[in-house]
């Protein structure tokens, strides 16, 4: 506070109250209403907001009576809510005419300013909120209580004994009472009357301030926050950041053309695929040509001569090709294609038949590895013709 100085005494008439504001925008506008401003509470009388730097130079205010008053200015949010920070709020002593003590709390003593309920509200929920000048400290310890604040709406009362502002709900339609009372650590009143206030509370049905409405635009939050300019500056910057991005992005497209590279890599293996290969294999389309081709072969396998079964001998390296055949499992025609090995099988049944000759069983004249067994000549002189080579 500039002007005038503390513990002053004024002249009759209509005054000037000067003020320089720091670290505290003061906003007002048709649109979003009333923003952060200045509380100038005289006494119990009606509040004075001052919402720019240009009217807290220079406020006008109304003459004094005579005697002693408290001048109390301090910062307010949108709603009507106290700023508690330090050099937030300051207090002044005037006087008019002479000084009258008995219309001050005593020098130094605790002592309540109601700041809310208000003028600001008219719907639910309500702000209750105060400040506290010159209150001692608690709750640095267990049990150092030494102040609570009864709050009472339309006759029920509770405690309260932190500074935090209270939003209250449940209030009646037209005029509610309010009342705020400061007591010490008992329960009694504190500095009476000073600490006594009573405010009413009227219900309506008034249109509701921006900042009670559903949702704020950024524009409405930027202005009620006392920030209006600087926010759609920043924004700007970072659509300008978010547009300088996508400049890097060139580099990406190389990154599909070596991913691309790597599909013809794999392509080769699709054809290494021997399946394809090995099912014109075990369909045997070759040989049912051969067959043809060589008939007498086929009929020459079909006599017991001991020749022919020498010359039958070559046949299972013929088999052996057919037993890889049925192995790729994927296939599902390697299953018929199995078929021809009975077939080698059948082929060296003809050379264990040569029973039209030695007589006897047929696998009695064959050996383990599938050699005939010749027949021992029989006489008195078999012997002597297997030792002379006869």
């Amino acid at each position: 506070m500039l002007a005038p100085a503390n513990d002053s005494s004024l002249p009759a008439g209509p005054w000037t109250l000067k003020l320089n504001v720091q670290d505290w925008p003061l906003y007002e506008d048709e649109k979003n209403g009333l923003g952060p401003h200045l509380v100038v509470q005289l006494d119990d009388q009606p509040p004075l907001r001052i919402s720019s730097n240009t009217e807290a130079q220079a406020i006008a205010m109304p003459e004094l009576s005579p005697g002693s008053h408290r001048l109390t200015v301090f910062a307010a949010r949108p709603w009507g809510e106290v700023v508690k920070a330090p050099g937030a709020s300051q207090q002044l002593r005037l006087h008019r005419v002479a000084r009258n003590p008995s219309q001050l709390p005593s020098s130094g003593s605790p002592q309540l300013i109601a700041a809310s309920p208000s003028d600001l509200q008219h719907s639910e929920p309500v702000l209750i909120d105060w400040l506290l000048i010159d209150a001692p400290l608690q709750h640095l310890r267990d049990d150092d209580a030494r102040w609570r604040l009864r709050v009472s709406v339309n006759g029920d009362s509770f405690l309260v004994d932190r500074q935090t502002p209270l939003w209250l709900k449940g209030l009646k339609r037209g005029s509610n009472a309010v009342q705020l009372e400061l007591l010490d650590g008992r329960g009694d009143p504190l500095n009476p009357p000073f600490n006594s206030v009573v405010r009413e509370v009227v219900i309506d049905t008034s249109p509701k301030p921006s900042w009670q409405q559903a949702s704020l635009s950024a524009e409405a939050l930027a202005a009620l926050s006392g920030t209006p300019t600087p926010e759609p500056e920043a924004s700007g910057a970072v659509v300008v950041e978010k547009a300088a991005v996508p400049q890097p992005a060139p580099p990406e497209p190389a990154e599909p053309q070596a991913t691309e590279i790597e599909p013809p890599a794999v392509a080769p293996e699709t054809p290494a695929a021997p399946v394809s290969e090995a099912q014109p294999e075990v369909a045997k389309t070759e040989p049912s040509p051969e067959k043809p081709e060589e008939p007498q072969p086929a009929a020459e396998t079909r006599t017991p001569s001991p020749a022919s079964m020498g010359e039958a001998e070559p046949t299972p390296a013929t088999s052996p090709k057919l037993t890889p055949a049925p192995s790729p499992v994927p296939a599902p025609e390697p299953d018929p294609s199995a078929a021809p090995a009975p077939a080698a099988t059948a082929s060296t049944e003809p050379r264990t038949a040569p029973s039209s000759r030695l007589g006897g069983s047929a696998r009695d004249l064959v050996s383990s590895d599938g050699s005939l067994i010749e027949a021992q000549p029989k006489g008195p002189f078999g012997g002597l013709k297997a030792k002379l080579g006869g």
